[in-house]
């Protein structure tokens, strides 16, 4: 909610998810407001809101972008357009750049528009452990076993040293995986239906 009135330039957005909380007791910058309409009873409702938030530089990883920055989402998108809506400056994260055409040919995928972008990085398998769907799933093992490595300061350095400082870039990160995870992280196809957007005559 934070993302979507920064997004939308707004003062604050309500919501109704703290009711019976006691996080509002504790946060300030959790608040209760008058709502300027009559509740459900008629009388006067009072709900929680939370402030904008705009962050300098936001960083989110898609499927793909064109070269402009028309940025192409789609599975769960979580809240990576309003983030970016949000952001002084945007940087987009994508398993491909593709030709123009490809963007048009789809253009209700387009969640992020090239106006809103800063620059584009092509990064193959930029999203693991999470997952990019139609390349690649989730890669749970990882996941399962980061709970014993982040919980002790000593496996974490020699994990931070491995896998992080240790490689050059991405790409000799994913060469680190190996193939027997990536062929474990490989999913089939499940392709959409195209469909005609129609043209005039």
């Amino acid at each position: 909610m934070r993302y979507l009135a920064g997004a939308q330039r707004l003062p604050f957005y309500p919501l109704r998810s703290y009711a019976g909380s006691d996080l509002p007791s504790v946060n300030p910058g959790i608040r209760k407001v008058a709502s300027p309409f009559p509740g459900p009873d008629g009388g006067t409702e009072h709900i929680h809101v939370v402030p904008p938030v705009h962050p300098d530089v936001t960083i989110v990883h898609a499927q793909r972008a064109d070269r402009a920055g028309n940025t192409q989402l789609w599975g769960l998108t979580g809240v990576q357009a309003e983030a970016v809506f949000a952001a002084g400056k945007a940087v987009v994260v994508v398993e491909e750049v593709v030709a123009d055409e490809v963007v048009r040919s789809a253009p209700n995928r387009t969640l992020i528009p090239a106006h809103a972008v800063d620059a584009v990085v092509e990064c193959p398998r930029g999203a693991h452990p999470s997952f990019a769907q139609g390349y690649y799933d989730r890669d749970n093992a990882f996941y399962r076993s980061w709970s014993a490595i982040s919980a002790e300061p000593r496996r974490l350095r020699e994990w931070l040293t491995e896998w992080v400082y240790g490689t050059r870039e991405h790409a000799e990160y994913v060469a680190k995986l190996g193939g027997d995870v990536r062929d474990r992280l490989a999913v089939g196809d499940a392709s959409s239906a195209p469909v005609n957007y129609g043209r005039r005559l």
